[in-house]
């Protein structure tokens, strides 16, 4: 006995290839879309964490700097009433100490630092950040300090400077930079 094959009829179960071409392209940019994202999100994260670095850089850096020139004896550096722009300023430390604070080159990154007889050289910032400029005389860097002075008043220290993670991204987007700035004057 020979059998027959079943003849297909048009209620029969199966998708056609119109049905098939539709579901892979809606999964295609489904997987599109979450892929997006993802490196939306990772690259988000990625630029907060070196903010996070630049920020706590550079507030451990003005604190410290903040601190010695409100304690110090006197400024060292040259005061005018008009202001001073310096790239580093010599305070005089109560125990009668100098201290230098300015821009040091470490390899190829320029740090911020304080240089004094006694500690030699301690870097403000670490080596994953920078306060621009290829060298520390170079325009840009960013240190500046300034500093006033009025008979019969402590001069008063202004200090700013910008800080950026090392190998700063083209992309305006990606860059993770911060300025800072404060102003101080001696209490002794």
């Amino acid at each position: 006995m020979l059998r027959s094959r079943p003849i297909l009829r048009s209620g029969s179960k199966g998708f056609t290839l119109l049905e098939i071409l539709i579901s892979i392209s809606i999964a295609a940019s489904v997987s599109i879309l979450i892929a997006q994202v993802f490196f939306t999100t990772s690259r988000t994260n990625t630029k907060t964490e070196l903010l996070k670095d630049v920020k706590q850089n550079g507030e451990f850096a003005i604190g410290i700097m903040e601190r010695m020139v409100r304690n110090a004896l006197r400024v060292e550096s040259l005061c005018l009433t008009t202001g001073s722009t310096l790239s580093e300023i010599q305070l005089v430390n109560p125990n009668g100490d100098t201290t230098t604070f300015g821009c040091v080159l470490d390899g190829e990154v320029t740090r911020i630092a304080s240089t004094s007889g006694t500690g030699g050289t301690e870097y403000l910032t670490i080596a994953n950040v920078t306060i621009g400029g290829a060298s520390c005389d170079d325009s840009g860097n960013s240190l500046s300090f300034v500093c006033t002075s009025y008979p019969d008043q402590p001069p008063k220290v202004t200090v700013s400077f910008s800080l950026s993670q090392i190998g700063t991204p083209p992309d305006k987007r990606d860059q993770a930079s911060v300025t800072f700035q404060t102003s101080t004057s001696p209490r002794n």
